[in-house]
């Protein structure tokens, strides 16, 4: 009987030692497939869940900049982080984002990291157990992990003490059947009765608590994984993982008693379930779980910062190999932005350009010849190099500076604000910072286009002109060629052209020296065939203005309307 019992239970052990192992050379070749063609399929994740560790930290900074909300959503930054995002598990993500977020121009944190994307992405053998730990953990929306070790986070039950005496009255009704059976008997049925009553009545109340929570629990245990990690160039960190786990591993055993009965397709699992209803086991071990991580913030912390770092630090390993170039950023202190073939890194085989820009640098060049897209690169690469110590160039040099954009400028309904205040108020903001003797590098995009022409060109040289006179670095892309003479004292000229062949506009995306002198606007009218009244007017009115400066008269020939009808 005896040995029976011991060969069930080898063939048990066997068989989940079998299922452990397939499971993970399945991921291992995963791993390195991705590893080896670059390319990853992303886990769905909400981007609410995925900024919650940097909206955690936001709101109990205060004067925390990073790149704020306009920044980011003017560069796409979304899209750019869902390329960077190789990250295994939630936490992983949430400090990704962070790090994406949270420049700051002291750059201590970003050339310390240097060393661990170098060692992730060089050391198959670890970075695989790593990221076989980190699977482990996964990703799940919601869990707002992060806000257990902020101020004011994970709410106590009230009134806990009554779950316990209500939880402790069942045994209590066990001990006194041997002295009166028939109110034991009694007693034990009330305080089911009346605990399935408080159970359900709170279960929801509880659930998305314990889900968050059971989340925490499998940080608690990727962290204890990864103390017995034994690669000799990882023996630091899991000594640190080691230390800080050591206050809060508990968590680990009341996380599994409030799990009892949850699992499914356990054929005493119902009785389980009476069991914690009947003990409140969920809303006893909850609060210890919350006491416990409570009374040890600090340690959570380090855990969960760290296991983000790794993470994270997996993730630039692999975009850096994704890349067909890239260098790490050289910091200067003279304002001044150089770099040798740089790429936009949201496009498909990028035409890549090299400049060096000063202090303050105007863009022109005619429509879709590709000033936005040039000055966007320049801004996500200034963004990339002082978080993730990458630049999408052969070089890259810069003085670390706070990054701000001003570009897609949209009505805002709600706030009931047209565009053009919309504009002044996304202006204003690089003018607060560069008040605030932060170092700054401004974007600008069509500046002052949502009012009329003479007040655009007026009020933009003047912004122009007080941006260059206060410290800081400015990048301006105007269609404005008037702007190239007003300003050309205070700004060096760059610009963007295009030739016509065979009846069609060709662009070669280039930034070229000086200021542009086409414009294109209507010969793109006559290239899709647009009436050939409407083009000739124009260049008629364009040529009248060029010559004269003015517009006055010159719609009198064109009063007549019928003259207008049929005429192609």
């Amino acid at each position: 009987m005896v040995n029976s019992l011991i060969i069930i239970i080898l063939i048990v052990v066997v068989f989940i030692v079998y299922h452990y192992l397939t499971k993970n050379n399945k991921k291992l070749k995963k791993f390195r497939k991705e590893w080896e063609s670059g390319h990853f399929h992303a886990a769905s994740e909400s981007f609410q869940t995925v900024s919650s560790y940097w909206e955690n930290k936001k709101n109990i900074k205060l004067g925390y900049d990073g790149v704020d909300q306009l920044t980011w959503d003017d560069l796409a930054m979304n899209e750019v982080f869902k390329k960077l995002n190789y990250t295994q598990s939630t936490v992983g993500s949430e400090y990704l984002f962070n790090q994406l977020r949270d420049i700051n121009p002291s750059l201590v944190q970003v050339q310390n990291n240097e060393e661990l994307y170098t060692l992730l992405a060089s050391n198959q053998e670890l970075r695989e157990e790593l990221l076989l730990i980190l699977s482990g953990l996964g990703k799940r929306n919601y869990t707002n992990s992060s806000s257990f070790f902020h101020e004011n986070q994970g709410n106590k039950i009230k009134h806990a003490s009554i779950y316990i005496l209500l939880g402790v009255l069942p045994i209590v009704s066990i001990t006194l059947m041997f002295s009166s059976l028939k109110y034991g008997i009694m007693l034990i049925l009330g305080s089911f009765l009346l605990n399935t009553i408080i159970y359900y009545r709170n279960k929801s109340m509880l659930e998305n608590e314990l889900f968050a929570v059971s989340y925490v629990a499998a940080i608690i245990h990727a962290a204890k994984s990864l103390a017995s990690a034994k690669h000799p160039e990882f023996t630091r960190y899991a000594k640190e993982f080691k230390q800080q786990v050591q206050p809060i591993k508990k968590v680990l055993t009341l996380t599994k008693i409030v799990a009892i009965g949850k699992e499914g397709g356990g054929e005493f699992d119902f009785i389980f379930e009476y069991i914690r209803i009947l003990f409140l086991l969920d809303f006893i071990s909850y609060n210890k779980i919350i006491k416990t991580v409570s009374n040890h913030k600090e340690e959570y912390r380090k855990v969960w910062e760290r296991i983000g770092e790794l993470d994270a630090a997996i993730a630039v390993g692999f975009y850096r190999k994704s890349l067909d170039t890239y260098c790490t950023p050289i910091f200067i202190g003279k304002e001044e932005i150089s770099f040798g073939n740089m790429a936009h890194p949201l496009i498909d085989k990028p035409v890549t350009n090299t400049s060096t820009l000063g202090k303050c640098t105007l863009i022109t060049g005619s429509n879709a010849s590709g000033k936005s897209t040039y000055i966007k690169a320049i801004a996500i690469n200034a963004i990339l190099a002082q978080t993730i110590n990458t630049a999408l160039a052969e070089k890259w040099m810069m003085k670390p500076s706070f990054i701000v954009t001003s570009m897609a400028i949209q009505d805002n309904v709600l706030d009931g604000d047209s565009y053009f205040i919309a504009e002044i108020k996304s202006l204003k903001r690089i003018i607060q910072l560069i008040e605030e003797e932060k170092p700054c590098i401004s974007f600008i995009d069509e500046i002052l286009k949502g009012t009329n022409t003479i007040e655009r060109i007026a009020a933009s040289a003047a912004i122009m002109e007080w941006l260059s006179a206060n410290n800081g670095i400015n990048v301006v892309a105007s269609h404005d060629i008037e702007l190239t003479e007003m300003a050309k004292y205070r700004y060096t000229n760059h610009h963007f052209r295009e030739s016509i062949e065979n009846g069609e506009i060709q662009f070669d995306y280039t930034v070229h020296p000086g200021p542009s002198l086409t414009r294109n606007a209507i010969r793109l009218l006559e290239i899709l065939d647009y009436p050939a009244r409407i083009t000739e007017t124009a260049n008629g009115l364009a040529q009248h203005f060029t010559r004269l400066r003015e517009w006055e008269g010159i719609g009198e020939q064109s009063a007549d309307k019928d003259q207008w009808k049929g005429y192609n």
